[in-house]
Formats: C-alpha cells, sequence, structure tokens
C-alpha cells in the first residue's frame, strides 16, 4: 500500500507540476530563448491549424526578437491571472544587478484537458484556436488588457525595488560598516581577490554599490564589472585571469584618496605576435564617499570600449620607472627556490614548463640582474610558459644532454609540438650557481654564452633523427599481431576510459602509456600527432562521454564512443590489442 500510495502522490505531483501556468509559462519562454520551440499546432503553444504560413513567419521573427531580449538573465514567476480555462502570466527577466536590464513578458495560456499551452503571441491570445463567441471574446480582452497594463506597473515596481535587491545582494558578501573599517590597501587587496575569484557582488561592493549615493558612471561600472565577472575580456585578463601575475609595485596614501599601481605580465600576449609579451600597469584610484567607504574608480580603459589614449610622456616616465620594480616586487611576493644541484635545477624547470603555473616558473629564475636584463627574463619566461599552456598547444620538453661546471650549467631541450611530430625544436637553457642555489639563467652573459657555444652546437647536429626515438621508446611495438587473444570488454573499455581522462587533462606521459603501434617508420610521427588531435578535441569537451558499444573479434576488440563536443556528437572507435605485456 505504501508503493502505490508513493506513486499515487509521484503522479498527482507531477501533473500538478505540468498543469501549473506559471510554470508552463517559463517553459515556454525557455525555449524561445534556446530556439527549441516547436511551433507546429500541436506542439509548444496553442498555435490554430489554420493560421497561415506568412503568419507564421512573423511569430518565429517575433520569437528570435524575443529570444535576444530573453537573454541570459534567469526567470522568475510573477502574477498570474485566472479566468477558468485561460490565463495571464507576468514573467519577470531578473536583470542580476542591472536595472536596465529588467523585462517583463506578458504570456497568455489555454488549457486544453489538464496541460496549459502558451498562445503563440506575446499578450494576445491572437492565432490560437480559441471559438470566437461574444462571451469568450470579452474574457480574454479582460486578460490582455490586464496583461498591458501590469507589464508596465510590474516593470516600474521592479526598478524601485532593484536598488535595495542589489544592495542585498552585494550585503551578503561586504556590509557597509565591514567596508568602513577597511584601510585603502586592505579595499585594494580585497578587490584584486575579488576579479581573480569572479566575486561579482565583492567587486560592486568595493566599486560603490554599497554608498547612498550611487556613482555618477554607476552603470559602466556595473558592465565593466559584469565583464569581469564572465568571459574573458582583453583588458580584464590582467585583473582576472589566473595566468597573469600581478604584483603591486606602488601604493600612495592620502586621508581622502589612494592610488594603487599594480605591474601584470600576461603570458598570452605572446600569441598576438612574435614579441614577447610585455608588462602592463594598471592602477586604482580610490576616493572616500560622503558616507565615508572607500570606493575603487577604474581606469577609463575598463570602463570604455574605446579608451582615450594616454600621454605617451607620462608613461614613458612613470610608468617606465614603475615598471623596472617588478622583478624586485615578485621576488619579494614570491620568495625565489633555487635548487641543490644543476640537476634539480633542470627537472624543476621542465616541471614548472609542463605542470605548474607562471610564478612557480619564474621563482626558479635569476632575476637579481640589473632591472632591464631582469624585465627580459621575466618577458622570456613568460614568452616560453605559454608556449605549453596556450589551449590550441600540445607541447612536452624532453632533455638531451646537459654540461656543468663549478658555476653554470647548459642544458639542451627539444621542445616537442604535436603540429609538428618530426620537427627538431632544440632550445638552450642555462643555469647559474648562487650563495642559495642553483637558478635557472634566461639572459646569460655572453661570456656565458661563448663559454659553451662549441659543446651546444655540436650537441644539436647529433639529434635529428634521435631525439624522437627517446620518446617513442615507452610505446609498445606491435611485432606479432594474433599472438594473444583479444582483450576482453571489461578491460577494453577501462583502457579508453583512461584513454579519454588523460586526453582531456592533456595527460601526454600518460596517454603515450596507454597506446602502441605499428612496426612502421611513419607510425611514430602519426601516433604523436594523432595524439594532438585527441587532446585538442577531448579538451574542448565538457559533456561525459559516452561508449555506445563494445565489439569483441579474435584479435582485436573495439569500443565505440559518444561524445559531445562544442554541442555536436562524434563518434570515435578505438580498437584495442592484447600484447604480452598486457
Amino acid at each position: 500500500m505504501k508503493v502505490i500510495f508513493a506513486f499515487l502522490l509521484a503522479i498527482l505531483a507531477a501533473h500538478a507540476s505540468s498543469s501549473d501556468p506559471g510554470k508552463a509559462a517559463v517553459d515556454f519562454l525557455e525555449k524561445v530563448r534556446h530556439g527549441k520551440l516547436n511551433l507546429e499546432p500541436g506542439g509548444d503553444t496553442a498555435l490554430s491549424p489554420q493560421t497561415v504560413d506568412q503568419k507564421k513567419t512573423q511569430i518565429l521573427r517575433r520569437f528570435e526578437r524575443m529570444a535576444r531580449d530573453l537573454g541570459s538573465d534567469p526567470l522568475e514567476i510573477g502574477e498570474i491571472k485566472l479566468d477558468e480555462n485561460f490565463a495571464a502570466v507576468m514573467v519577470r527577466k531578473i536583470g542580476n544587478f542591472d536595472p536596465s536590464r529588467l523585462q517583463i513578458f506578458p504570456v497568455a495560456l489555454v488549457k486544453r484537458g489538464e496541460e496549459w499551452s502558451a498562445a503563440p503571441v506575446p499578450a494576445s491570445f491572437e492565432n490560437t484556436d480559441i471559438l470566437p463567441t461574444s462571451g469568450i471574446r470579452k474574457r480574454i480582452e479582460l486578460l490582455e488588457n490586464w496583461m498591458l497594463r501590469e507589464q508596465v506597473a510590474d516593470l516600474e515596481k521592479m526598478r524601485e525595488q532593484s536598488a535595495s535587491r542589489m544592495r542585498q545582494k552585494i550585503q551578503a558578501r561586504l556590509s557597509a560598516q565591514d567596508l568602513r573599517n577597511l584601510t585603502a590597501k586592505q579595499v585594494v587587496e580585497n578587490f584584486m581577490k575579488a576579479c581573480e575569484q569572479r566575486d561579482l557582488p565583492m567587486m560592486l561592493g568595493l566599486l560603490g554599490g554599497l554608498s547612498t549615493e550611487l556613482p555618477d558612471d554607476w552603470s559602466a561600472r556595473l558592465t565593466a564589472a559584469e565583464k569581469a565577472a564572465g568571459a574573458e575580456n582583453d583588458r580584464w585578463r590582467l585583473l582576472a585571469s589566473p595566468e597573469v601575475i600581478r604584483v603591486q609595485v606602488q601604493q600612495e596614501d592620502e586621508k581622502e584618496t589612494s592610488l594603487a599601481s599594480f605591474a601584470c605580465l600576461d603570458p598570452a600576449k605572446s600569441a598576438k605576435g612574435p614579441s614577447s609579451p610585455q608588462l602592463e600597469l594598471v592602477h586604482l584610484d580610490l576616493t572616500k564617499t560622503s558616507d565615508d567607504l572607500w570606493r575603487i574608480n577604474l581606469p577609463e580603459e575598463f570602463l570604455n570600449e574605446i579608451p582615450k589614449k594616454p600621454d605617451p610622456e607620462y608613461v614613458k616616465n612613470l610608468d617606465g620607472e614603475l615598471l623596472k620594480i617588478f622583478p624586485q616586487k615578485f621576488s619579494e611576493t614570491y620568495p625565489p627556490t633555487p635548487q641543490s644541484s644543476a640537476e634539480l635545477a633542470q627537472t624543476a624547470l621542465l616541471n614548472a614548463l609542463e605542470h605548474e603555473d607562471l610564478p612557480s616558473l619564474l621563482k626558479l629564475a635569476e632575476l637579481s640582474h640589473h632591472p632591464e636584463i631582469a624585465l627580459q627574463a621575466c618577458n622570456q619566461a613568460a614568452q616560453l610558459w605559454w608556449i605549453f599552456h596556450a589551449p590550441s598547444a600540445v607541447c612536452r620538453a624532453i632533455p638531451l644532454a646537459s654540461k656543468i661546471d663549478d658555476n653554470s650549467a647548459i642544458s639542451v631541450v627539444q621542445i616537442f609540438s604535436t603540429r609538428d611530430p618530426n620537427e627538431l625544436n632544440a632550445k638552450l637553457f642555462y643555469f647559474a650557481k648562487s650563495k642559495d642555489g642553483w637558478f635557472w639563467n634566461p639572459e646569460p652573459s655572453t661570456e656565458i654564452r661563448e663559454k659553451f657555444d662549441v659543446w651546444a652546437n655540436a650537441e644539436i647536429e647529433k639529434w635529428p633523427d634521435q631525439w624522437q626515438a627517446s620518446l617513442l621508446s615507452q610505446i609498445e611495438l606491435l611485432e606479432n599481431i594474433g599472438a594473444q587473444k583479444a582483450p576482453t570488454k571489461e578491460d577494453s573499455q577501462k583502457i579508453v576510459e583512461a584513454w579519454l581522462k588523460a586526453a582531456h587533462h592533456r595527460d601526454f606521459d600518460e596517454m603515450l602509456r596507454l597506446i602502441s603501434r605499428l612496426n612502421d617508420p611513419k607510425s611514430g610521427s602519426i601516433i604523436l600527432q594523432n595524439i594532438g588531435y585527441e587532446i585538442n578535441g577531448l579538451s574542448l569537451s565538457h559533456d561525459e562521454t559516452k561508449t555506445i558499444g563494445v565489439y569483441q573479434g579474435k584479435v582485436w576488440t573495439a569500443v565505440g564512443v559518444k561524445i559531445n563536443q562544442k554541442g555536436k556528437p562524434i563518434y570515435p572507435f578505438y580498437p584495442m590489442i592484447q600484447t604480452a605485456h598486457g
């Protein structure tokens, strides 16, 4: 009995949900928003079968405009007016923190049996298959008039409430009293942390959202902050991207004002041209409001799409001097990590290039040179690190040879890329010993370069036909196919799942461990290139992969997989073979 009773409750709950006019209205708008509305009679609307094609085309165009208006903001159910088998629902688009994005969408609905269906024309029962008797016409006219009046009234009410709603959301993260107790330095620290964490309420509180009177340019501040909290923006990358190193190089405090300056090193800048990434300065101006709250004023280039060009003399004199401080300030913020030997310094460097963040790499570098040389070292490190971490790149550092003397060392390293699997791209890494230990030396002196020059050139000449063999040695070579039975379905599926996981996480070494190759001169290059294709494809997939079939033969077992890649399904087919080693 309990099972039957629970089953009946589940049916009633589902029935109540599907017959609720508010939910039906929101579901209708969500389908409009995502372009998935079925406009055919009997589909997702109460469209009359007698509607001509020309009218359907007009309705579809209206839905396209409505989808743009809906955007991506959340929807909530507002006022509902019922009249037996007719209903009118106000659906509110909540513009988050921006009052200008608030909108009301009136939806007319018709009940068919126990289900509500939206009329195809907003705020109207036009083009539904309602019998137009005088009584019905009067009833739906009252509902249509109510929707038009309520749309205006409800929107005005929402706008009046938007300031208090915004303030409540901000105060859930930062109260006015807490802000009042912060120093200018603490305000800046909190703002930088909020940018890194994409914490929009905290950012808005520090940009003036808690003031009794909002800043005159509040709309611009709000739009700018939402860009930082949402998709990557070229300028906002400097404050929000985890790839960028941000170091405070100056803070000038007065009683009612403050100026904080940050030097930002963005490794992605190297992707936009052959030159090294350049350090950029961001200046944050702080002022006290009339209610004694610190407020951050963003630079113009963060607020406007086309900012004014700065005075070149100002940039040269002030910014140039501040940028020279970056290496010193970086080392104060991120203490250096010298290694006890040249071999360990090389291992740490290659590991940081492939697996660590940019600060971990810079902490291994010698930055105590003249400021201009140290800046060049920082730029070179950022450019090199980005080669391994750019979204489109699949690279690996392969040590080939090294030479060490008392106070200096050099390593020849192959920078392997799956885009050019046959190319030797040897790079020289220099190391220097200080009183604290061994450091990577990105900008060695001419004397050091000349010291190792002959040896390095001789080593590089050895490797064009050899470096690939060291990489392919990890892959098992298939010479006696068929000596073993086909692997089991269970083992095959496990290996494919491990392969897909490794590709998704760009784990090149794990992928090498999971594959074998035919004894063919070209197979190595093809495999290395195909690993790159797999990584590039699967790292774009955020949905779960799904095994759709496992097929076992005498020698091979094949696993079919479905992968959603940028919203489109692909169906790779992975053949598996059993070897003497598994």
